[in-house]
């Protein structure tokens, strides 16, 4: 098939981790609750998940992902920079890139990539 070189800065692991998320309000919306999903995909860059949620590209949310029960939640802000809906269902793929993340997470994520 296609012999393409990885373009992805860091690599990156589909186990699923919890992820909770909620929407940065904006002029337009207001959201309150944070929703719960299982993403797809975790690299140092960002993360993938599947929603039902209907989210714009561009819209910037708060993170709170569950590494596992020996480390703590880790917070960070992403933005949605792709989405496409699933054929014959309700569901839609979300890319989002990391764009407010502390040093020491992306540490973190890489350790535990490279574990897998």
């Amino acid at each position: 098939m296609y012999k393409f070189p990885e373009a992805r800065k860091y690599k990156r692991t589909e186990k699923r981790y919890i992820t909770r998320f909620q929407v940065k309000p904006n002029e337009d919306k207001v959201y309150k609750e944070w929703d719960m999903v299982a993403i797809a995909n975790l690299s140092a860059d960002g993360i993938f998940f599947y929603s039902i949620e209907n989210l714009e590209v561009g819209t910037t949310m708060d993170l709170k992902i569950g590494l596992s029960h020996s480390h703590p939640s880790i917070t960070c802000v992403g933005r949605v920079i792709r989405a496409k809906r699933q054929l014959d269902t309700s569901l839609v793929g979300f890319a989002i890139q990391f764009t407010e993340i502390d040093e020491h997470i992306v540490e973190v994520i890489n350790n535990i990539v490279e574990e897998k």
